[in-house]
Formats: structure tokens, sequence, C-alpha cells
């Protein structure tokens, strides 16, 4: 099942290019992973990619149990990975990619139904200053409700 590119999918799909355009530099890919309950309404603890910027990836959907989107979202906190090859629990989704930063996302009540996923091809590209600003942009998310 895939998302519905519907006016939500839009306007989520603007917040990723504003995400993008804040560190073009060192983001080469930005994308939002969204738990399938939330986006499908499905009865799985997956996480389904949605919009994206960067290379074409085949990681689109990602059992919460694996990787490093799946534990940001499991433990509900900020993962600044500074050298991903360091880290067993990293699903590749290219080779290229150095660093990473993953800000889970929160609807209105407070219950985490997204992260925002960065990767960058530079080794501990996202600074203290960085990932401050990015989690203050991920209260711009927009939400179903």
């Amino acid at each position: 099942m895939e998302i519905e590119k519907n006016d939500y999918y839009f306007r989520v799909e603007n917040f990723v290019k504003e995400a993008h355009a804040l560190h073009p530099e060192i983001f080469d890919w930005v994308g939002v992973y969204f738990k399938s309950t939330y986006i499908l309404g499905s009865d799985s603890t997956d996480l389904v990619l949605g919009p994206y910027i960067g290379e074409e990836t085949e990681h689109t959907r990602i059992p919460i149990e694996k990787g490093l989107c799946g534990l940001a979202l499991r433990e509900e906190r900020v993962v600044n990975m500074e050298d991903v090859n360091a880290d067993p629990r990293h699903i590749a989704c290219s080779l290229s990619t150095k660093s990473e930063l993953i800000i889970p996302l929160q609807d209105k009540v407070g219950n985490f139904v997204a992260e925002l996923d960065i990767d960058s091809n530079t080794p501990a590209a996202f600074s203290k200053e960085i990932e401050e600003e990015m989690k203050n942009f991920c209260k711009s998310f927009p939400l179903i409700n």
C-alpha cells in the first residue's frame, strides 16, 4: 500500500523541500518516514517513506525495530550520528552517506507519528546548532488533522 498523493502529501513534500533548502550544501538526502498507522491507517509498526529529495532508495518500508530510523521513533528521540558506518544498526540507503540526523515528529497531542530523516555525504555534518535549527524547523510539520 502506497501513500496517496493528495493535498497532504504535497504539503509534506513542500516541508521536505524547505528543510533541504536550509543547508543544501550538506543535506544530500532529506525525507519523511511515517508510522504506517498514521499515514495509511494500517495495523503495522513499519515506517513508510513519504516525500524525499535525493537519490532513489529501495528502503520505502522499514520495520520500526530496525535501523537508526526505527531507533529514533522507538525511543522517541533525536538521533545525530556522526559516522553511520560505526553503528551496526545503520541501514545503508546510499553507500556515500557518512552522517545522519533523524528528528521524530509529533502530532497535535504529542504522539510521535513520523520523522524527518536527513543524510549527508559529509562526516559529522550535523553540529548541535544545525540539530537545534532542524528541531525548531520540525515544529512546522504539517499534520493530517
